[in-house]
């Protein structure tokens, strides 16, 4: 999992992404933000989340999402909803972007 300034991460974490969503056994994947990774998978349904990034700033979590599902909204195992981020997420708690996925 990758900490660090949006600016220095998100290439590296794009790259991740795109090496997951590429796997040929994963149907669909998810990008999304959260404070509690047991809760939103429980909430997607999801077979496996892939925390990729952790910040205790809600707007550095805003970013690095924002960026990976804009860059990734077209790719054709995106279940992303709409080509940007959108939802809460909290300072004072560790926020996390994650990868939700599906497999065949």
């Amino acid at each position: 999992m990758v900490s660090g300034w949006p600016a220095y991460v998100t290439s590296r974490l794009n790259r991740r992404v795109r090496y997951i969503a590429n796997n040929n056994k994963i149907y669909e994947f998810y990008i999304g933000r959260t404070t509690n990774l047991v809760a939103s998978k429980s909430r997607h349904g999801c077979e496996r989340i892939i925390p990729i990034y952790k910040t205790r700033s809600a707007d550095h979590a805003i970013q690095v999402e924002g960026a990976l599902i804009t860059s990734l909204f077209d790719h054709p195992k995106c279940s992303n909803g709409a080509p940007h981020s959108g939802g809460g997420v909290a300072d004072g708690y560790t926020n996390y972007v994650y990868v939700a996925v599906w497999y065949y």
